[in-house]
């Protein structure tokens, strides 16, 4: 496992670096026109602390900048959602540019929108609401950047492309290079990032289960929902942040099973 491990984290620099350089690429000139981007950032979340609803105790400091900011499950649940949703469809888009059914006036501006909007929603939305798992979701996000691009440059280089290709449909092997890579970044991000637990506050507690509410944990790949959990012999109580053992499955999302800690 550490070989893989550290085969993995080659490959998320990698995909790290590419997808960092073409965001950077479209932030320059916003860069160049505000001078100070952490001036921007701050005052951006000073009117999300504003508009909150209350604030909980803060877990790393400076990591968590103005402090942690309560989020209603289901706003972040839908910043989620918005950028699975961005980045599949900067990759669709790819796939439709490399098979020629979009031009490139139509794919520039297209992707370009796309880049922003998940630089957007990763560093103005899921950096305040996720501050620990940041960098797993940076790192995801960003690699699926990366393999929109490449797979630009397979469709256009004969050589690689060769190696996919099929004589009735070539087309046919850029799909598979977008299948294998997408794969690939799902089992490099569990390998370097998964883990087996994840947290969630209890709503109600019964003699031997308890019910609690579970954000979305791209690390742990359990979905946002109030889970019924047994208590393991711990005594929990109503709004306690409890630390919990999940169930996993590879071909599914995995669910909270039993209560292992409080935070």
């Amino acid at each position: 496992m550490g070989f893989f491990s550290t085969l993995g984290e080659i490959f998320i620099t990698i995909f790290r670096l590419l997808g960092t350089l073409v965001l950077e690429l479209v932030k320059l000139p916003e860069r160049i026109k505000s001078g100070n981007v952490k001036e921007k950032v701050s005052g951006i979340k000073l009117g999300l602390e504003r508009a909150s609803k209350s604030q909980v105790t803060s877990e790393k400091g400076e990591e968590n900048i103005s402090g942690d900011v309560f989020f209603d499950p289901g706003e972040k649940e839908n910043a989620v959602l918005k950028l699975q949703v961005s980045a599949a469809a900067f990759i669709i888009t790819s796939i439709l540019y490399a098979f020629n059914i979009l031009s490139l006036f139509i794919f520039l501006p297209v992707s370009i929108i796309l880049i922003l909007l998940v630089a957007y929603i990763l560093y103005y939305q899921i950096k305040i609401m996720y501050p620990d798992d940041f960098q797993a979701y940076r790192d995801f996000f960003l690699m699926y950047i990366a393999v929109g691009f490449l797979i630009i440059i397979v469709a256009n280089n004969p050589l690689i492309y060769s190696l996919f290709s099929f004589t009735l449909l070539p087309s046919l092997g850029v799909l598979i290079f977008a299948l294998v890579a997408v794969a690939a970044i799902f089992i490099i991000f569990r390998v370097r990032y998964y883990r087996d637990y994840t947290f969630g506050e209890v709503i109600e507690v019964g003699e031997n289960t308890s019910q609690v509410r579970v954000d979305y944990d791209i690390r742990a790949n359990v979905k946002p929902d109030i889970y019924i959990v047994e208590n393991n012999d711990f005594k929990v109580k109503e709004h306690d942040i409890v630390k919990l053992s999940i169930e996993s499955s590879l071909f599914r999302e995995s669910k909270p099973k039993k209560i292992i800690g409080k935070e």
